[in-house]
């Protein structure tokens, strides 16, 4: 909850933020802090923007962006794994949307085989029509290493262990990390919500297909057997340590630290969410003239 120096030298305790940068973990909650943290930036007219799937921002790398104050969350890693099978590796969401598809034990992949970097399956490539980036959607092994750090593309052969590095390295430089499995605990709530001067972190967002998901998972209840679980925790050892590493200092639900709500500390009113909306309306109306004609 400090700020963290960057490699220009930018950031002080006078900075003034225009701008939050939300990192979106998947299937750690992400979708209801998102939803959020829109909110806080509603409520005080400041410019929220996301990233998912490819690499964390790195503070400090993006020169024309030092007035970001950065946001991020953690979920138990193994929680956060099996729900991503629940979600989309039992039955891929598009499966899942096709009418006359019934969810069945039988027709379901199985959680045995969710212990990849990329689900069901390695990571095998991060090419793109137009370069070499990383990229990750499904994973079910380390994947906050992969997707903090950015380097788990096969190709370029970097050892996990420089990849915990590196992900610890940018995680550490965020303004504020959310541990999600806090969220029980009023205190914690609080405590967020004083930070940012306003009310509802507990508001739940909706990830696309969650209710499909949701209703095939109450149909066909999945089992998690102690040997599975173990394997997965095996795998997950990287992430679990980063895990601990950051929410450790939580434990005794001593949450004094984190101070409350400075709007001195942000430009309030710099971004106008009714003009975004219009210039988007109007990008978006250009867009489909031009591939009509």
């Amino acid at each position: 909850n400090h700020l963290p120096p960057n490699n220009g030298g930018q950031w002080n305790n006078t900075t003034k933020f225009k701008r939050i940068l939300f990192y979106h973990a998947r299937k750690a909650g992400g979708s209801s802090m998102k939803k959020y943290l829109v909110k806080v930036a509603q409520a005080y007219g400041i410019k929220i923007e996301w990233i998912e799937w490819n690499a964390m921002e790195e503070p400090g790398t993006q020169f024309d962006k030092e007035d970001t104050f950065y946001v991020t969350h953690l979920r138990e890693p193994i929680a956060r794994s099996i729900s991503h099978f629940q979600y989309n590796g039992r039955w891929p969401c598009k499966t899942l949307q096709h009418r006359e598809f019934e969810p069945t034990e039988e027709n379901a992949y199985k959680l045995e085989s969710w212990n990849e970097t990329q689900g069901h399956e390695a990571k095998k490539t991060c090419h793109t029509r137009k370069n070499d980036v990383f990229r990750l959607g499904d994973c079910a092994v380390n994947c906050y290493t992969q997707w903090f750090g950015g380097l788990s593309c096969p190709r370029w052969e970097v050892p996990v262990q420089q990849q915990y590095e590196v992900a610890m390295s940018k995680l550490l430089k965020y303004n504020m990390i959310i541990v999600i499995d806090k969220l029980h605990d009023p205190k914690y709530v609080q405590a967020i919500e004083n930070f940012f001067g306003v009310e509802g972190l507990l508001e739940r967002g909706v990830p696309y297909c969650e209710r499909m998901s949701h209703k095939a998972n109450e149909k066909n209840p999945l089992v998690v057997t102690d040997e599975t679980r173990a394997r997965l925790t095996e795998l997950n050892r990287v992430d679990l340590k980063l895990y601990h590493e950051i929410s450790d200092c939580l434990e005794g639900g001593n949450y004094e630290d984190i101070p409350k709500w400075d709007g001195s500390r942000f430009v309030l009113d710099s971004f106008n969410f009714t003009q975004a909306k219009i210039d988007r309306q109007k990008a978006k109306a250009q867009k489909a003239m031009r591939s009509g004609e």
